[in-house]
């Protein structure tokens, strides 16, 4: 797996993370998608591409996950863990090890990264975009928030997913409602 899917859409296993993954993260995200000017669900795939739908988060050396859920880089100062990542140069794949910010709550990293895309006109662009995740995937794209060139096109992909998730979860009679979403229309 390229870390896009998280597992097949006909892997039972897969699609039961992924679903636990959207009802974790939903309800943290409407704060974000709120202040940000997107949708929840653009902010949950955020967190799935960058996590493998929560499977890889960096943590401490003791083992303490550091509640980075995008791949926020460190700078020199303030709390951070070091985690192996692939980083693209002049087109090919590097694996490196790399400093991420550490939090004392998903909350807390959560914030961190709308103050971070809010408050740069790096990704000025990916604000506001509503519910339309590619352009905002192209926008951070376009700012430099990952290195990958075909990071816009599986940040899109994953927020399709999440949607549809989230569509078959307000389906009546399915066992595995997504929680925290209100159908519409």
């Amino acid at each position: 797996s390229d870390g896009v899917s998280g597992g097949s859409d006909r892997d039972p296993a897969g699609i039961a993370r992924q679903e636990r993954f959207v009802q974790r993260m939903l309800p943290l995200a409407q704060d974000a998608a709120r202040q940000l000017g997107v949708a929840p669900e653009t902010i949950v795939a955020h967190a799935a591409l960058e996590t493998g739908w929560g499977r890889s988060m960096p943590t401490s050396t003791d083992g303490t996950p550091s509640f980075n859920l995008f791949g926020v880089k460190a700078a020199a100062d303030g709390p951070a863990v070091a985690s192996r990542t692939i980083e693209f140069e002049q087109g090919s794949a590097v694996t490196r090890v790399e400093r991420f910010r550490a939090y004392a709550t998903p909350q807390d990293g959560i914030q961190d990264y709308v103050n971070l895309l809010a408050g740069s006109a790096r990704y000025a662009g990916a604000l506001g975009q509503g519910g339309d995740a590619a352009a905002f995937a192209r926008a951070l794209q376009q700012g430099g928030y990952a290195t990958d060139p075909r990071y816009a096109d599986k940040l899109t992909a994953v927020a399709a997913r999440v949607s549809a998730l989230i569509d078959a979860g307000l389906k009546g009679g399915n066992p595995r409602p997504i929680e925290g979403v209100q159908a519409t229309g």
